[in-house]
């Protein structure tokens, strides 16, 4: 889940004329590097605006992106939150790809149930141990290796689905993220955007004339 920043915004008309005037591959480069730069006020404010939570998985999954498309001689760049590559749903985890769970605090989820009758985090190819503990207060007990919030373990009665709760908007703080980040830095986000487009324009046109001197074309 990110938000995406372009140059869709009326105030950025002329820039995006200047730009259309240059060649693609040194437009594209330089209007990504702008929006890179143009885009780190927010991808700060998201950071702190991400509940750190018990694990503090989803604050180490913000990431900032930008993306060039030298054809068309334009760049995109997104704040967001990482998870693992597509195709690796059952590999090994990075610290900083465990940002499954974003959606649930942009938008308000109802009671959850599973579609079986156990809930896990279990992964194939990842540390998880299940131990059985007989206990005088009741019959049985599981816990699992690491323990909770790490990874856990939870069964219902054959047949009965699991409940895993709901999550409100914004979680406990009821301040989803994304749109908290994105409503705070608005303003910010579009006068930077134009701060940071001018200069490339500028650093553009140079590159150009630089590489005319070399060539010594008139």
């Amino acid at each position: 889940m990110s938000i995406a920043i372009d140059i869709e915004l009326p105030t950025l008309k002329e820039l995006k004329v200047a730009f259309r005037m240059l060649p693609s591959n040194i437009a594209a480069k330089h209007m990504t590097a702008a929006l890179g730069r143009a885009i780190d006020p927010a991808y700060k404010r998201l950071k702190k605006n991400t509940p750190k939570g018990p694990t503090g998985n989803l604050r180490k999954a913000v990431a900032k992106k930008t993306r060039k498309y030298v054809r068309s001689g334009a760049g995109v760049a997104l704040i967001g939150f990482r998870k693992p590559p597509r195709g690796d749903a059952m590999g090994p985890r990075r610290a900083n790809e465990l940002g499954y769970h974003a959606h649930l605090l942009e938008k308000p989820v109802g009671w959850r149930t599973t579609e079986g009758r156990i809930a896990s985090s279990y992964k194939t190819r990842g540390p998880f141990e299940i131990k059985k503990y007989a206990s005088r207060s009741r019959a049985s007990s599981v816990r699992t290796s690491p323990r909770p919030p790490q990874a856990f373990f939870k069964s219902a009665s054959k047949g009965l689905p699991v409940s895993v709760g709901k999550m409100p908007l914004g979680g406990k703080k009821g301040k989803p993220p994304l749109k908290t980040t994105f409503s705070e830095t608005k303003s910010e986000l579009e006068a930077e955007i134009r701060l940071q487009m001018s200069a490339s324009v500028e650093k553009a046109i140079m590159e150009i004339a630089g590489k005319f001197r070399l060539t010594g074309a008139r």
